[in-house]
């Protein structure tokens, strides 16, 4: 076991010389770092939502869920609020999960098959690199956003298997928008399956219901599976599935991440309900953090800085080397702004990053202040 932890700690060492060891610790100073893009998990009126709920609950599983959906889990809010959920998305049917994490990776290791080929944007979440390496499907990675790839790899026959095409919506480190429409054409063309991580766009994108890119593109109907989180603009945990109703139904008896888990607790269900409640009432947070983020960024360009093709609430700072990076958020955190660096292999070498987080419930004075502080370091650290 000696040799075990030794080797552990010659591998930490390793990393810290990197710049690349991560720590946990508590958050401090003003939030531009979590995903809580409308500002709902420091909203007096959400937590009285939640509590109100809570309050007129009753009966034995009206708050834990001690067992998994498949066994005694399940309760008539779940399905309540998947029909919900579905009707949201736009689709015929909807499963919540426990995390988007066990979301991609129970559907790629449900929906492919050994035989199958996948087409996946170099930049998808780990979750989705995770399930389709358990898939063991054949994997395309083809370069970001390049829709000239993706068809060039679809156009090349594939008779012994399924063709797939996995891509984010709203990519969580660069920021940018996958062009849906156009994936959802290719793959109709060419007998493809559309799935759609949508995690960072729900909430914040759709003119009618705020539901996300998939809304926004009309592609809503022609995916063969929408994954969307709580943990984002809801300002909670927890995911779900959204998609045809055969998709949905195979999920529950076939997808071993939904079978072999404890039911996310009602408890979190109320919280879920509120937000959709609220999402409802206020349509105007989607569309002032779309409008802070614009202004953020507008900053950041006439100042030389790299934003990349970000849209939404997701702004990059690029800088490059991670020392550079870990420097200029130690600058921002001593002005009680909290900022993170984003350092490989979350991002690719020599990409380091910021990346803000900006929330309906900023003011524009915390946006500039922001802004002129990112600046000053920037130019304080030097290249």
């Amino acid at each position: 076991m000696n040799d075990l932890l030794q080797e552990l700690e010659r591998e930490l060492e390793k990393i810290r010389s990197q710049n690349l060891y991560r720590s946990l610790t508590p958050p401090t100073g003003l939030d531009f770092c979590s995903n809580d893009y409308l500002g709902f998990s420091r909203d007096p009126k959400f937590r009285t939502a939640i509590l109100e709920k809570l309050e007129q609950a009753t009966g034995p599983d009206s708050v834990s869920s001690p067992a998994s959906r498949l066994l005694r889990g399940n309760t008539s809010r779940h399905q309540a609020l998947e029909q919900r959920l579905s009707g949201f998305k736009g689709t015929e049917a909807a499963l919540i999960f426990p995390t988007g994490y066990q979301s991609n990776i129970g559907v790629f290791t449900a929906l492919v098959r050994s035989q199958d080929r996948v087409l996946s944007d170099a930049q998808n979440h780990a979750s989705i690199i995770d399930g389709l390496r358990l898939s063991g499907c054949q994997k395309i990675v083809f370069p970001h956003l390049d829709l000239g790839a993706v068809e060039e790899a679809l156009i090349q026959p594939h008779p012994e298997g399924k063709t797939f095409l996995v891509t984010e919506s709203l990519f969580s480190m660069d920021g940018d928008v996958a062009p849906l429409a156009a994936y959802a054409e290719l793959a109709k063309q060419h007998e493809a399956y559309l799935i759609v991580d949508d995690a960072h766009a729900v909430g914040v994108f759709g003119e009618e219901r705020g539901s996300g890119l998939t809304e926004r593109f009309g592609v809503e109907k022609r995916a063969l599976a929408i994954v969307s989180t709580f943990g984002k603009a809801f300002g909670l945990f927890g995911a779900f599935v959204a998609g045809p109703q055969v998709v949905i139904e195979y999920l529950i008896n076939r997808c071993r991440s939904f079978i072999f888990t404890t039911a996310v607790p009602p408890l979190l269900l109320y919280g879920v309900e509120a937000g959709l409640d609220l999402l409802d009432a206020e349509p105007e947070r989607r569309k002032r953090v779309c409008l802070l983020a614009d202004r953020l960024r507008q900053r950041f360009k006439k100042a030389g800085l790299d934003t990349l093709q970000s849209a939404g609430p997701i702004v990059p700072v690029v800088l490059g080397k991670s020392e550079r990076a870990l420097a200029v958020a130690q600058c921002l955190q001593e002005k009680g702004l909290d900022v993170r660096a984003i350092r490989p292999p979350t991002v690719e070498p020599e990409t380091a990053r910021l990346r803000i987080s900006v929330h309906a419930d900023h003011t524009e004075q915390q946006i500039d202040q922001l802004a002129e502080a990112v600046e000053k370091a920037v130019n304080k650290i030097g290249k």
